[in-house]
């Protein structure tokens, strides 16, 4: 039995290493904007760039699972992990997102021109903006609670506590609850489908923001009647946050699934299918960002922003100070928010 099980890990490993084989080798391949330019129409090769910065991001969500299940961390050190990718994971929406469109409103707001279209367009932008994130947060929240009555909760140590929380009514959750609750549900059919949902609510909204990041750079190069290579379009700060917070969400996550009885193999090809879905939705943003108007783009990522925003208030930070502790937790994220900004310097 237990060499069935090591045969199992070992082929999901190899399978891991094959994937990520082929993603930096077409990382190498299109980061050569010479070799694309001659088999691709500039489009197609952009759409191509948008996938691959995708798959790039996500690729932390396996190896942070195989991390998780491989060395079984105890509860502080997931505990700064979780932190660290919350902080990075402020920092790459802050920086990436939220603050280019907010200097964009004040860019039309105090136009020297004093045209009255500029200060609309301001206004516009900034409600866009706005009901989009409050839209996205309300959505987030609502279809969490959906997936979570119907196991999906197991997915995080977070989402369990605030399951428990909202069942008991009461604040105080200990350990002991979180390992009994993973415990009891693990005879629930339909519990790893939820799972799966759960983690495909947190991981599309990542994907549209990929695509809207990359898509930003690669407008402001084109608009400069620059021909860009691949290295050049990359959104480094919000490409560190959003894949140092992977990272530890999937180590979490797949600590928690393991302990729910889910089996190694289900484990990595949910992680897996999840890497494709969310490189998938990279390039569904690209496309959508590039063929709508500017102020429905500008809602749409604060709908992605909103729903990001939500998660980490609402299960990341939760998790953290439950294993480890609040004082850990507020030097964990403050690292990791500083890690992620440090990366605009490549840019």
């Amino acid at each position: 039995m237990d060499q069935s099980i090591g045969s199992k890990k070992k082929k999901t490993i190899i399978a891991f290493l094959v994937v990520v084989i082929f993603i930096v080798a077409g990382y190498a391949t299109l980061s050569d904007s010479d070799t694309t330019t001659e088999f691709l129409h500039p489009t197609a090769k952009y759409a191509m760039w948008s996938f691959i910065v995708g798959a790039l991001v996500t690729i932390s969500l396996p190896m942070g699972a195989i991390s998780g299940l491989a060395f079984k961390p105890n509860a502080k050190t997931t505990a700064i992990f979780t932190a660290f990718g919350a902080g990075a994971l402020l920092a790459a929406l802050s920086v990436e997102l939220i603050a280019p469109t907010v200097e964009e409103i004040i860019g039309h707001a105090t136009s020297p021109t004093g045209m009255g279209h500029d200060k609309m367009h301001a206004i516009k932008t900034m409600g866009a903006l706005l009901v989009g994130c409050i839209a996205g947060g309300f959505l987030f929240y609502t279809l969490d609670e959906l997936i979570n009555s119907k196991g999906g909760f197991l997915r995080k140590v977070g989402s369990t506590i605030s399951h428990l929380k909202n069942k008991k009514h009461d604040a105080s959750i200990e350990e002991k609850d979180v390992h009994h609750a993973q415990t009891e549900h693990k005879e629930e059919g339909g519990a790893p489908m939820a799972i799966w949902l759960g983690l495909l609510i947190d991981g599309i909204p990542e994907s549209f923001v990929i695509g809207a990041g990359f898509l930003a750079l690669l407008s402001a190069k084109l608009g400069a009647g620059v021909d860009p290579g691949f290295g050049e379009v990359l959104p480094y700060t919000l490409i560190a946050g959003l894949f140092l917070s992977n990272f530890p969400e999937a180590l979490s996550a797949s600590i928690g699934m393991k302990k729910s009885g889910m089996t190694t193999t289900k484990i990595m090809m949910m992680w897996m299918s999840l890497v494709l879905i969310i490189a998938l939705g990279s390039l569904a943003g690209y496309y959508i960002g590039s063929s709508i108007p500017h102020v429905i783009e500008i809602g749409i990522e604060g709908l992605a922003a909103g729903a990001m925003l939500t998660m980490i208030a609402q299960t990341m930070l939760p998790e953290a100070v439950h294993l480890g502790g609040s004082k850990v937790v507020g030097l964990s994220t403050l690292i990791g928010y500083l890690s992620a900004v440090a990366f605009k310097l490549l840019e």
